[in-house]
């Protein structure tokens, strides 16, 4: 519980925000309103390899309290922002907060028993069906009652709540890392050139996708990575160890879980801004929905999510992992691509996405559990962090392509930019490309036998570990 509360956070944020986006809107008359959201995705996305390796140093206590620490107070900010500006800020400060499942996982590997690892890593993951459930009801009067400023508060409340449970129950975790020296460089080269990428990315609706700086931030984003590698290969002290993804099964279930994830994560937002932004012919091709009616209408969907996690989570105690998988995002991909055609009114609504989160609740749970395949017990947190980082990435890429897309089709009128129908049904569109492209690459990810041995690691018995 202390583990899920503040993992699945992150995923209540993102519900909540999404809900909360019209309302930033209409309060600061923006049409930069993405940003609410990929601020922190920017910011998550540099810190991720500084708070893997600072999770190996100091163990992943410590660690975890700081980002929560840091989430509070960006959420305050945000709360009591007073222009677009300072809320941003109030975003940054709280994208501090953004890798935490790069810590939570790990922990659940030196944590529990050998044998719930995986069922233990799959209800971590999966559980982000109870809060789709109860999230929406939440999200609907918050911002029907205080506007986008009560989701705020009740996320610093929450956070807050999360900091106290882990700093009373989560035991302290060993220190993996004792070698003096820290690399800078290396997790700034990394860091800074994932989030010129996604700033790039971000930007490019406006900037357009050819125009000088757009280009300048990408191809400089880009370089940087490539001189991440050149250096980590000659650091003493490597941020991250490299020779983790020359291994194909690592580099298979990192990449395929990390853009599977995003997809799962990125697409109910959009699928929210359709419920909530209004319907004004040839305008806005929302469908005008309350929040509260939003979350009656989502029930559905999201308790098929909950229970098929919790199903898939049992499964892996005995069934090959990449069943459950495969299974998730070819259902999740069905269900995407009849969204696109059926997304008109609350039946069609019900039905596609009940099928499309179907799948996701296999997604959720198998990511992690693929995850503890293919690594070591030594490597959990390289795995992880790496995980997350390419979950923020290519959700940052889900995301500046979704709002691209929307914006082709979008309308400004009274200084709020609006979305017409078209735009929402091409989301949806390659929502299900993308997880087809997902499945296929999967395909080649090879079978697992249990916990690997990878590297000559002996893995402790659950005496030892004790």
């Amino acid at each position: 519980m202390a583990l899920a509360l503040p993992t699945q956070l992150l995923a209540a944020a993102g519900i909540l925000g999404a809900n909360a986006t019209a309302s930033v809107a209409g309060s600061f008359q923006t049409a930069q309103v993405a940003w609410f959201s990929l601020t922190v995705v920017l910011v998550s996305t540099l810190l991720t390899p500084f708070v893997i390796k600072l999770g190996d140093r100091f163990g992943t206590k410590p660690v975890m309290l700081a980002m929560t620490g840091l989430g509070v107070l960006g959420d305050l900010i945000a709360a009591l922002a007073g222009s677009f500006p300072l809320l941003l800020l109030g975003r940054a400060i709280a994208g501090c907060y953004g890798p935490f499942a790069a810590m939570a996982f790990p922990a659940v590997r030196e944590i529990f028993p050998r044998a719930l690892v995986k069922p233990a890593s799959g209800i971590l993951g999966s559980s982000m069906g109870l809060v789709a459930l109860a999230a929406p009801f939440l999200a609907g009067w918050l911002v029907d009652t205080w506007g986008y400023r009560g989701v705020m508060w009740f996320l610093a409340a929450m956070t807050a709540l999360s900091f106290v449970l882990i700093a009373l129950v989560v035991p302290r975790t060993p220190r993996r890392d004792h070698r003096p020296g820290f690399d800078w460089l290396g997790g700034l080269t990394l860091g800074g050139g994932l989030t010129a990428v996604v700033f790039a990315l971000g930007q490019g609706p406006s900037w357009g996708w050819l125009s000088g700086r757009t280009l300048g931030w990408f191809g400089g984003g880009l370089l940087a990575v490539v001189l991440f590698v050149l250096v980590e290969r000659r650091s003493a002290h490597p941020i991250l160890d490299l020779k983790v993804l020359t291994r194909r099964p690592v580099a298979l279930v990192l990449v395929t879980g990390g853009l599977a994830q995003s997809i799962a994560f990125t697409l109910p937002a959009i699928g929210i801004m359709l419920a909530l932004f209004p319907s004004i012919p040839g305008v806005s091709g929302g469908l005008g929905w309350t929040g509260q009616h939003n979350a009656v209408v989502g029930v559905s969907w999201n308790l098929v999510m909950f229970v098929t996690g919790l199903f898939a989570s049992r499964l892996l105690r005995g069934t090959d992992a990449r069943l459950v998988w495969w299974a998730g995002l070819l259902l999740m991909g069905a269900g995407y691509g009849l969204m696109g055609f059926f997304h008109g009114n609350e039946i069609e609504l019900v039905l596609t996405a009940c099928l499309a989160n179907f799948g996701a609740g296999f997604v959720l749970a198998g990511s992690p559990a693929l995850v503890v395949g293919v690594v070591s017990p030594a490597e959990q947190g390289i795995g992880s962090g790496m995980l997350n980082m390419l979950m923020n990435l290519f959700g940052a890429v889900v995301t500046a392509m979704a709002f691209a897309v929307l914006t082709e089709h979008g309308t400004v009128f009274h200084g709020n930019l609006f979305y017409q129908d078209a735009g929402f049904a091409w989301v949806f569109w390659i929502g299900a490309l993308l997880t087809a492209v997902t499945l296929l690459l999967s395909l080649f990810i090879p079978p697992q036998r249990g916990e690997p041995s990878a590297g000559g690691i002996r893995h402790p018995t659950d005496e030892e570990r004790k």
